[in-house]
């Protein structure tokens, strides 16, 4: 088993890797303009569904959030060790990793940062 979910998160953090390079490459082929400003973040609109059967642990006092950027309102609260049950990822439009999870007893559900995660967040794409 243990192998299994480390095969999983090579797999993901590949793929990620090699979304960000695409990202990175099509950056380089882009001219800015003047006055151009940075897109805003979308904190709706981020299509999910319960694609992953993993879950994991808080691994500190965080929100999970109504979008997959810190900016975005929040839907809950969890504490160092609370249980969650994941349903996808998706890499928002600064290239990190956001999990849609419940929270474990609960109905309450909303985006979480991979970051604080104890095992990297979900291994399946949204």
């Amino acid at each position: 088993m243990a192998s299994s979910r480390v095969s999983r998160k090579v797999r993901r953090t590949l793929g990620v890797s090699l979304a960000a390079l695409g990202l990175a490459a099509g950056a380089n082929l882009a001219t800015a303009t003047p006055g151009s400003a940075a897109a805003a973040i979308s904190c709706s609109g981020w299509g999910h569904s319960n694609n992953d059967s993993g879950a994991g642990y808080s691994t500190g006092t965080y929100a999970l959030k109504t979008g997959p950027y810190a900016a975005c309102g929040n839907t809950g609260q969890t504490y160092a060790g609370t249980y969650l049950y994941y349903h996808c990822y998706v890499v928002n439009d600064y290239g990190n990793t956001w999990t849609y999870a419940r929270i474990s007893g609960t109905s309450t559900e909303g985006w979480f940062s991979d970051d604080n995660l104890d095992d990297g967040g979900a291994t399946a794409a949204c």
